[in-house]
């Protein structure tokens, strides 16, 4: 009996402990009409901006402290370019999430995807 209840009272918690954040995925619009196109993955919580690291095979987890956050708006910022995720409302339609990749040493932007969110939970 003690070990059942420190069981549901150490254990369980710590399990069921997990952040409501979003789960993004994009594609590169040059890219939407082929059969064999590539998603990118982020999350998104209240804490930190994770990005899909294919080259580790993992989340890197950047703190939002070191986001751009605006209305509407967040960046994460690389060495070589910027990611640009917004949120754009047409009158009579369903916001739809956008993301840039912005090259801002040469001043121009790279590539443009849309994006799917959706609500989740995310553990750390």
């Amino acid at each position: 009996m003690r070990f059942a209840v420190a069981f549901f009272t150490i254990f369980i918690p710590q399990i069921l402990f997990a952040d409501q954040g979003v789960k993004i995925s994009c594609v590169n619009m040059k890219n939407l009409l082929d059969q064999s196109y590539k998603i990118h993955k982020f999350k998104f919580d209240v804490t930190t901006f994770q990005y899909f690291d294919e080259k580790e095979s993992k989340y890197i987890e950047i703190p939002n402290k070191d986001l751009t956050i605006k209305k509407d708006f967040f960046g994460a910022r690389f060495p070589e370019y910027e990611l640009g995720f917004q949120i754009n409302e047409f009158e009579g339609k369903n916001p739809v999430m956008s993301m840039s990749k912005y090259d801002y040493k040469n001043d121009k932007f790279l590539d443009h995807y849309l994006c799917d969110v959706k609500n989740t939970y995310i553990q750390h």
